[in-house]
């Protein structure tokens, strides 16, 4: 246990998990018993959570499971305080009570005990403070800072099926020591929609996303994340200060045809990468000169791949809208198509221009396509 008037990270995390303790499961927890709920309370970063809490649940005083989040749509791990570790952390509060604590009030330093910060903004909110000291301080008057969230160039949110896997993955890569995630997948694979239903699960992150443009120059790219960054952070003034960003997920859309400064700058971006998370859609068939990094980089776990496929059949037939879609038929379509959603969604909208557009099947197999993809059992 910390000194007095101190308290250490452990002892922050039983705390901040202690109001959420309930005596019957929930069927959706909050947010904050998630790792980034944990790690934006305590002031740690989101991959030093599974260490912090390590000897906690060792020691029986936390516990972790997998179970559904309230605002998220899938499964995640979360951590519960046990009885013991709940009785752990009213005794810390207990010793709060007569325990002086540097506060920061009105702008200026003074001492009070747990028990007059209690008795100044209750039980409970007081809890929560002492769990999110920062630097050794109370900041009574702080309240937690509302994310940025630049997603004005971002993709609209539309029909998405499966891909369970995928998100998964993108869930390891944000818990883990990486820095950079490259999801790879051919034109009209869904790279960018996995990405941005990923990015709307990620709700307490520092966000910004810029569609990566042919014609996008360099300088402009990275003067777009210095703006962002300073919006986070005041004290950021270069591309290094925001790769420092210890809550920022910085994603780039549609990595393809880019210019060799764009090259140049992605290169500099993964030899300085830091604590901020970074994600970028990429085609699978962008030239060998355009790509950034080199096997040496993914060897090395600085940059995790991701490799994206066709649908499979249950989501495919979800995305064409026909539940009831014959079994030969779905089949024949998932071998014309290979289960690109791209293709499809344009089935699925009887978008013609866009298939002869965007395809290379014939208007004969297009007729085809649409007539199996009505059939039903």
């Amino acid at each position: 246990m910390a000194e007095p008037g101190q308290l250490s990270v452990n002892d922050r995390v039983l705390l901040h998990l202690s109001r959420f303790a309930t005596d019957i499961q929930p069927e959706e927890y909050p947010p904050d018993c998630t790792q980034v709920g944990i790690a934006v309370a305590v002031g740690i970063s989101r991959t030093h959570v599974p260490r912090a809490v390590k000897g906690l649940i060792k020691d029986g005083l936390v516990t972790e499971s997998t179970a559904r989040v309230k605002g998220h749509e899938r499964r995640m791990s979360i951590y519960a305080i046990s009885s013991e570790g709940l009785r752990i952390a009213e005794k810390l509060w207990q010793d709060a009570q007569s325990d002086v604590f540097p506060v920061m009030k009105d702008g200026a330093i003074v001492k009070l005990n747990g028990r007059d910060i209690g008795e100044q903004v209750g039980k409970k909110r007081a809890i929560a403070l002492l769990s999110q000291m920062r630097d050794g301080v109370v900041h009574l008057d702080v309240r937690r800072r509302v994310p940025v969230r630049n997603l004005a160039e971002a993709p609209m949110n539309g029909a998405f099926f499966g891909r369970e896997a995928e998100l998964s993955k993108m869930d390891e890569f944000m818990d883990s020591d990486a820095k950079m995630l490259v999801v790879l997948g051919n034109r009209g694979y869904g790279t960018t929609t996995l990405t941005r239903k990923f990015v709307d699960s990620q709700d307490e992150e520092d966000v910004v996303w810029v569609p990566l443009n042919p014609d996008l120059p360099a300088k402009e790219i990275e003067a777009r994340l210095i703006e962002f960054g300073a919006k986070a952070d005041k004290g950021v003034q270069s591309l290094e200060d925001v790769l420092r960003l210890d809550n920022a997920l910085l994603i780039f859309d549609d990595y393809f045809s880019v210019t060799e400064e764009v090259v140049e700058l992605f290169g500099r971006i993964v030899e300085t990468a830091d604590a901020a998370k970074i994600i970028i859609s990429a085609r699978q068939e962008t030239p060998a000169y355009n790509w950034f990094y080199q096997k040496r980089h993914v060897e090395a776990g600085i940059i995790k791949e991701l490799r994206i496929k066709g649908l499979e059949e249950a989501s495919a037939k979800k995305l064409l809208g026909n539940d009831k879609i014959e079994k030969d038929a779905l089949r024949r379509v998932m071998l014309m198509t290979h289960g690109q959603p791209m293709i499809l969604k344009m089935l699925r909208e009887n978008d013609l221009e866009g298939l002869r557009k965007n395809t290379v099947f014939t208007p004969e197999e297009i007729r085809y396509l649409l007539f199996l993809k009505d059939k039903t059992q």
